[in-house]
């Protein structure tokens, strides 16, 4: 009987370590969410022009709330968050540009304009020149862990993602999301409420 008893205690506390660890992570492909529309465009550039994507007011030259991120059970007990962002860009007219795009995350009740700097958070930002002609891949990258600025904006009734493309210049571009992928990560075992 005390055999046994050791035993299972062991195992109980083997199993406790392991869970303390365990880590679940869910992969968001925030594109399949996305209008394929607004995927990709090309713009006329007489100066400056932003593109806002993903659209939520139907014009994606006007900033909006972006893209709501909803009913996922892991947004309970968040332990990390990240995101990355690829578009390929292209200079398809005669002149020189300077192309700037930027990510942001805010709460789900930001539903006017996520890029204000109100309630929301710029994660990445990436900028180059682009001659003409010329293409370049536009990759926004971010990592946010428990205790990050940010990690308060992600709750349980969820958050808004979205990005800028900015071009300033006197040419035209042609653009293309190519990736568009958040990773939720949690401790399940920091779900049951201790006490």
């Amino acid at each position: 009987m005390k055999r046994l008893f050791l035993l299972s205690l062991l195992l109980l506390l083997t199993l406790a370590a392991c869970s303390a660890r365990t880590l679940l992570v869910a992969d968001v492909d925030v594109l399949s969410f996305v209008d394929a529309a607004d995927l990709e465009g090309d713009l006329t550039v007489p100066g400056s022009v932003q593109v806002f994507v993903p659209d939520a007011d139907g014009d994606p030259l006007t900033p909006d709330g972006g893209q709501l991120v909803d009913q996922l059970p892991v947004l309970d007990a968040l332990a990390g968050f990240a995101v990355r962002v690829t578009v390929e860009v292209e200079n398809t007219g005669g002149g020189t540009l300077q192309v700037a795009a930027e990510f942001r995350l805010a709460p789900a009740s930001d539903s006017a304009d996520i890029y204000d700097g109100v309630q929301d958070l710029k994660l990445a930002e990436a900028g180059f020149q682009l001659d003409p002609g010329a293409r370049r891949t536009i990759t926004l990258e971010a990592e946010l862990v428990q205790g990050d600025a940010g990690m308060e904006l992600i709750t349980q009734e969820g958050f808004r993602v979205g990005m800028k493309i900015a071009a300033t210049g006197a040419s035209s571009v042609h653009y293309r999301i190519t990736g568009f992928d958040l990773q939720l990560k949690q401790r399940p075992f920091d779900l049951i409420p201790s006490g």
